[in-house]
């Protein structure tokens, strides 16, 4: 990743509801902001994103499960 920050590890272990699957989840919390290409458009800053989705958003769907092995969003 760039030296900006799109995701950000809130919570170790938190029972919350993704905002993006909308499934029930007991894991990690992250936060997400998409960056914006378009000038004038605000991205929606979704607060509280299970591991899988996160992954997916950053990395897509081929080298999701690699990084998230390596765990390289837990560090930022």
């Amino acid at each position: 990743m760039a030296s900006y920050t799109i995701a950000k590890l809130i919570k170790q272990r938190n029972y919350f509801t993704c905002q993006m699957c909308g499934k029930h989840k007991l894991a990690k919390m992250y936060e997400y902001k998409s960056i914006s290409i378009v000038k004038g458009y605000i991205p929606h800053h979704y607060k509280e994103i299970c591991g899988d989705c996160i992954y997916k958003e950053v990395y897509g769907s081929k080298t999701s499960r690699i990084m998230k092995k390596e765990k390289t969003l837990d560090d930022m």
